[in-house]
């Protein structure tokens, strides 16, 4: 475990990584649907990596990864709180596909004067997992 000035918590250790992430809260019954085990048909399809988001989503950025979540720049994304779930696709550098996955958000608030939030990953699948640890060495 990682501590940074006493107050973080971190399992995996983190590296400063500015990726394009396009993301988007999901709505309550989705996350309803997928609690009760139906799924999230979204994450099964395989995506490719275009120079714009998927309808729905709205490009940001990450500031730093781990193989377990990351602290996502949120000032264009709407209804990010604390406790809701977003649909994120992650775009790794020299990949054409991106990694699709549900993430937790943990808090938000202000670092370095920019609005962001700490997203523990939530669902994904064990290939896009592998992508995205070859990408954090």
């Amino acid at each position: 475990m990682i501590k940074n000035n006493g107050t973080e918590k971190r399992i995996r250790p983190r590296v400063a990584l500015s990726l394009r992430v396009d993301a988007r809260p999901i709505y309550e019954q989705e996350r309803d649907a997928i609690l009760a085990g139906l799924g999230f048909p979204e994450l099964e399809n395989e995506g490719l990596a275009l120079s714009r988001p998927r309808h729905g989503l709205i490009r940001s950025e990450s500031r730093d990864v781990s193989a377990s979540g990351l602290r996502l720049k949120v000032e264009n994304l709407s209804g990010v709180e604390a406790g809701r779930t977003l649909c994120m696709d992650i775009h790794l550098p020299k990949d054409h596909r991106v990694v699709k996955l549900l993430g937790d958000v943990m808090w938000v608030g202000q670092r370095d004067g920019e609005p962001v939030a700490g997203v523990r990953l939530a669902a994904l699948d064990l290939e896009g997992l592998k992508r995205l640890l070859a990408a954090l060495v």
